[in-house]
């Protein structure tokens, strides 16, 4: 059995279901959606979608639950030895700056 890509949209279609915004466009915008950070006409266009769209409605809950969750764990300092290995990490693909004292 295939596979899908997170790409193919909350339920691996591209159909805009007479509505103008396409599966896949919502679930690049979802994110943004949960968190709040886009226009008012964008989320009307998405809520339009939704109505017509029983999957991406599914998608979409799973999504905020997810966003919720997440926001109520605790927040743990990192680990000494990983904020170092991140460190290198950035400072291996990042270009060398002059200005470095």
């Amino acid at each position: 059995m295939k596979e899908r890509e997170p790409s193919e949209g909350g339920h691996g279609h591209d159909h805009t279901h007479g509505m103008s915004m396409t599966c896949r466009e919502l679930f690049e915008r979802l994110s943004e959606y949960v968190d709040g950070e886009l226009t008012q006409e964008i989320c009307q266009e998405i809520q339009r979608h939704m109505e017509g769209c029983a999957p991406c409605v599914a998608f979409a809950k799973t999504l905020k639950k997810t966003a919720e969750m997440c926001r109520r764990l605790p927040s743990m300092p990192m680990p000494p030895e990983v904020a170092a290995d991140l460190r290198n990490l950035l400072a291996s693909h990042l270009p060398k700056s002059k200005a470095r004292s």
